[in-house]
């Protein structure tokens, strides 16, 4: 509780500083084609797998103003599944069903997610632009394998994870081209995460009531979660993206 709390007071510490001049919606639509890497299971017997790389959509919605005090607020969806298959060398087990060493199994990990981001504008202007705040994770996903006899077992896996969130945009001036770059962390607890991204923007629209850009980036994200519904991930993944964003 005393985490969430100093995470929710952060960002109070900067508000005021600068917001949007106006209101504004901002849409987003991101294709990461995230290859994938680690392990899963039940808690004390987890096992690496064999990830197949697979394009992963991220759809985000912003809403920006002026309003002192109040946070701007961004909500993501993020899908995240992966298929995966290993020869076991060790026992693995899920959601109670345990699978013997040598057995073949073919597994489905999916820890797609929605994000909440609750962040202040530090700097707004025609050259750099700087936002901090507090973001919640918001796990809802799924374990599954199965091996060549038929064996299977599943189990739902939710949960919140607090993090710190900060991005920055640098323009390249004269040019329709910015920099950026985002970073969000989990402050230390049982579950550990982080997602850093850093690309380019082209801008090809700018008018008065719409403005359009495309994005070309990597990112790297990690999930480490420890007896989450009695499994245990430590998984990492990585990849190229491209996107849209219109901005109202």
């Amino acid at each position: 509780m005393k985490r969430w709390t100093m995470m929710a007071m952060l960002p109070l510490m900067f508000a005021g500083t600068a917001q949007a001049d106006f209101f504004a919606v901002k849409l987003q639509l991101d294709s990461w084609q995230a290859s994938a890497e680690g392990d899963f299971g039940q808690t004390g017997a987890s096992q690496p797998h064999d990830f197949s790389s697979r394009n992963q959509l991220r759809l985000g919605l912003a809403f920006e103003h002026p309003i002192p005090l109040i946070p701007n607020l961004a909500v993501r969806y993020q899908g995240l599944k992966h298929q995966g298959r290993t020869e076991l060398a060790q026992t693995f087990a899920l959601a109670g069903q345990s699978y013997a060493v040598g057995s073949e199994l073919d597994s489905s990990l999916d820890l797609a997610h929605i994000d909440a981001v609750f962040y202040y504008q530090l700097l707004d202007n025609n050259l750099v632009g700087l936002n901090f705040g507090a973001m919640v994770k918001r796990l809802d996903g799924k374990a599954a394998a199965q091996d060549q006899n038929g064996l299977a077992s599943e189990q739902r896996l939710k949960g919140n994870l607090a993090m710190l969130h900060a991005s920055a945009r640098l323009d390249l001036v004269g040019t329709s081209w910015q920099l950026f770059a985002e970073a969000n962390g989990v402050t230390p607890g049982r579950h550990q995460a982080h997602d850093v991204s850093a690309g380019l923007v082209f801008q090809f629209i700018d008018a008065i009531i719409l403005d359009g850009a495309l994005r070309l980036g990597y990112r790297d994200s990690r999930l480490e979660l420890d007896n989450l519904q009695g499994v245990s991930t430590s998984m990492d993944y990585s990849g190229v993206f491209v996107g849209l964003e219109l901005s109202f």
